[in-house]
């Protein structure tokens, strides 16, 4: 064989193989922003029938409406695939990760596994963009509801979600946002769990309470549309002021370390401002999270979310938590073997 033939022969392309396909798998359906959620107030509402018979009836909580904001976000019924939801049941996780605690901010996993995600909630949000036409991929709104660019691009003013609270029914406002800013992100003594610094959000970027539910960044560049993905999560999702301020060292007698350690995994009922609140830990056992009473979410029908009772993480290993989710004794499990779960995705596309 001659060397021009071997040549030409190295010289062509590859051509990838095909992906294999299987049964359950579906197309994504591109949606606009705007039709995937919005905040206003409904003519009524309603949550599970035994949150009303044994705290509402009891005056251990206020009805439902009482506990919602003025304009609660509302999920649009369009975009949700399978229809308005039902109360009820249980998801069952499993993990290979420990709480270290429940203060996030200071930096402590709560075990990882999707735990931190139930509880947390931030300024704006990016899950659903890889549904959103390309046009409209600017993150979606969240705690913060709006916000609004200074003519220059330099200047921006947030507008915060009004009458929203915390789980144990304490206002959600300014106050949150800025003690995370203030005294979690620039205090160089502390580094949240995600690693959220000033830089994160620009160099040279300032933030300052305007009103109670007002807040105004300041950047040194231009409409730096790209700040509004850091505010989603994992680097500006606020704590309860109400609770961290009193143990942060600035207004207390407290090291950073007895900071940070201050609210322990046998902690419960920890504020949040997430759809589960932590009910139950026993230490390499379980993690319970119920969900929270106050949860400033709803959709069309004006049913308070979420819809699932509880979420129970089994604490195992990340390996057990495939076994258990192809075995059909766990409800979860990230994809990052996707030859694990052929086996489930045939079973799904059998249902």
């Amino acid at each position: 064989v001659s060397v021009h033939a071997l040549n030409a022969f190295a010289s062509e392309p590859t051509i990838p193989p095909q992906p294999a396909t299987f049964p359950a798998e579906g197309k994504i359906h591109y949606v606009a922003r705007d039709s995937i959620l919005e905040f206003k107030a409904l003519p009524e509402y309603h949550e599970p029938d035994w949150v009303t018979e044994k705290y509402v009836k009891t005056g251990k909580l206020p009805p439902v409406k009482d506990r919602l904001p003025k304009e609660p976000l509302v999920f649009k019924t369009a975009n949700m695939p399978d229809g308005i939801g039902v109360y009820g049941d249980t998801m069952r996780h499993v993990i290979g990760g420990r709480p270290q605690g429940w203060n996030y901010g200071a930096g402590q996993t709560q075990g990882w596994g999707g735990i931190d995600i139930g509880l947390s909630e931030c300024l704006t949000r990016t899950a659903p963009l890889f549904q959103v036409e390309a046009k409209d991929t600017e993150p979606l709104p969240n705690l913060a509801k709006s916000w609004d660019w200074s003519s220059d691009g330099h200047k921006l003013t947030m507008h915060l979600i009004e009458g929203a609270k915390w789980s144990d029914g304490a206002p959600f406002n300014a106050d949150d946002v800025m003690f995370y800013w203030d005294d979690e992100v620039v205090d160089p003594n502390v580094s949240p769990l995600n690693g959220a610094t000033p830089e994160t959000f620009g160099v040279g970027t300032t933030l300052k309470k305007i009103d109670d539910y007002t807040v105004e960044w300041t950047f040194k560049e231009a409409f730096p549309r790209q700040y509004l993905y850091a505010m989603a999560y994992g680097t500006f999702c606020p704590g309860p002021s109400h609770i961290l301020k009193p143990q942060h060292p600035k207004y207390s007698k407290n090291t950073y370390d007895q900071f940070k350690n201050a609210f322990p995994p046998e902690y419960m009922n920890m504020p949040v401002m997430g759809a589960w609140v932590p009910v139950e830990y026993r230490p390499d056992d379980i993690i319970v999270m119920r969900r929270n009473p106050y949860y400033w979410k709803v959709d069309e029908k004006g049913n308070q979310l979420p819809y699932l009772n509880e979420l129970h993480y089994k604490l195992s290993t990340w390996a057990d938590r495939d076994v258990q989710a192809v075995a059909g004794s766990g409800d979860f499990s990230n994809l990052e073997q996707p030859e694990n779960f052929v086996a489930s995705l045939k079973r799904a596309a059998d249902k």
